[in-house]
């Protein structure tokens, strides 16, 4: 029987946000609300939704010289909607986001790249900024000063899940439905033209991870979002392991070990490669600590805990070595 192939990569990233307000909601009255999702409690988790997760790593493949689909209005049967280009071979979020043409003849794309909102750890605690506008004529006359207004912000870890399947990476002949100018398939690797091969452009999507930029509100609390713990592994099976079994203790902000130790041995028959980094002391983690994990009950495998500059490295290293 043939072994199978590594079909998918898992890539969990947790950040840290120490006064933040990154992806609002509606505005009530001059409160600016953030995104909250409710518990069977009662309480309230932050969040960061998904499509602004994807539009965060659109803005820095532009930075980083790729181009990016420009989305417009297309007129439909029912009306009109928007639409990217639908080129996957010109547009790389085309190809990793997918698209949809929502016409007769319409283009279908399934994203190959799926990418979760980043979910906080722990509940919002209902603290707010207070903020002033101060104007020429409200300095002159306190009756003309501007209304304050609030910004509902936190202190917290976001925990984000990002699946690549790599055997949909830069194949295109199923997402035409039948049409017959489906484009030609990307190559594995070109060393002539990166941006048009699938190692090319994952190697796009992992970097602009490892330096994601965006959200809200910058000007006045400027967040990273760059991952200071990743949790990488290559599987066989398209499944988000990690997704739901991440847990932090909120006495000492720590990330629970057993969380990723139990989930590898739950997971151990799908999973092929496991590269944990983490920045020195984040969620509790040192450089060069080891987790152990069984495989089965004959194997019990360690994972050595890297740099976050050698586990971005090593995740590249081997991507391009099991690509399909």
């Amino acid at each position: 029987m043939n072994e199978k192939k590594s079909s998918c990569v898992n890539l969990v990233s947790v950040f840290k946000t120490s006064v933040g307000s990154i992806n609002s909601s509606f505005s009530e009255d001059n409160i600016t609300i953030v995104k909250k999702i409710t518990l069977p409690n009662g309480r309230e988790l932050p969040y960061i939704s998904g499509q602004a997760m994807r539009h965060y790593i659109r803005e820095k493949w532009m930075e980083m010289g790729w181009r990016v689909s420009l989305v417009t209005q297309t007129r439909t049967p029912v009306g009109r909607a928007a639409s990217s280009e639908c080129d996957p071979v010109e547009c790389i979020d085309d190809d990793l986001f997918g698209f949809l043409l929502a016409a007769s003849d319409g283009k279908k794309r399934t994203s190959p790249v799926r990418v979760s909102p980043a979910i906080a750890f722990f509940p919002f605690q209902d603290d707010r900024d207070l903020g002033v506008r101060i104007t020429e004529e409200g300095k002159k006359d306190p009756k003309k000063m501007m209304p304050p207004f609030e910004t509902e912000a936190y202190y917290n870890y976001f925990r984000s899940n990002v699946l690549i399947e790599l055997d949909r990476v830069g194949v295109f002949e199923d997402d035409y439905y039948g049409q017959d100018n489906a484009p030609q398939n990307l190559p594995k690797q070109d060393k002539n033209n990166p941006k048009k091969s699938k190692m090319g452009r994952i190697e796009a999507l992992i970097n602009a991870i490892r330096d994601l930029w965006g959200g809200g509100k910058q000007a006045r609390f400027l967040t990273d979002i760059s991952p200071k713990l990743v949790i990488y592994t290559r599987q066989t099976t398209k499944k988000p392991i990690f997704l739901e079994r991440l847990e932090m203790n909120a006495e000492d902000e720590k990330i629970e070990d057993n969380c990723i130790t139990k989930t590898l041995e739950d997971e151990a028959h799908i999973v092929e490669k496991v590269i944990i980094g983490a920045a020195e002391g984040f969620g509790g983690f040192s450089v060069g600590k080891v987790l152990e994990y069984k495989k089965n009950d004959d194997l019990k495998l360690s994972v050595k805990i890297s740099s976050l500059k050698q586990a971005f490295e090593e995740m590249l290293t081997d991507i391009k070595e099991n690509l399909p």
